[in-house]
């Protein structure tokens, strides 16, 4: 081999390499944002179901947000974007080396986010908060399994 060709070899490795690195932040940053704004959207629901009243529209609003989040989540966890020295992340090694259980953690958010939904457009003020405790539970049971502990 040329010295050319090697160097060319080296360079087109190099940049093909470069990109899965970057990409790979990029991905856990918007994973970060994505959780953050399911996040927000649960706290809208638990403070529209505080008090007497239900905040219908403002809890409906929130479970379309959490319904296309669970929807989306799947994008969020590809391969090599898991912990590494660099990248903060308190997402476990595990959903990556146990996939099985983590997508059974999502498909039940997902199915939970789905009811949710369906309550929060037509259920009574009942339906919805048990819905929504059945939602956070799921939350929480993934969190227990695959989330590394946040100070």
């Amino acid at each position: 081999m040329s010295i050319r060709k090697g160097v060319m070899i080296a360079l087109a490795s190099g940049l093909v390499f470069a990109p899965a690195f970057a990409v790979s932040a990029d991905i856990v940053k918007s994973r970060i944002d994505s959780y953050r704004e399911l996040g927000a959207a649960f706290k809208a629901v638990n403070d529209g179901l505080r008090g007497g009243d239900v905040q219908a529209v403002l809890i409906a609003q929130s479970a379309r947000q959490i319904r296309n989040a669970a929807k989306a989540q799947y994008q969020l966890f590809p391969a090599g974007s898991g912990p590494r020295a660099g990248v903060k992340t308190n997402a476990k090694a595990e959903i990556w080396t146990k996939p099985k259980p983590f997508r059974a953690a999502q498909d039940a958010f997902s199915v939970a986010a789905d009811r949710f939904y369906a309550a929060a457009t037509k259920g009574s003020p009942a339906t919805i908060r048990a819905e929504a405790a059945k939602l956070g539970a799921t939350c929480k049971a993934c969190h227990d399994q695959f989330r590394s502990k946040v100070d």
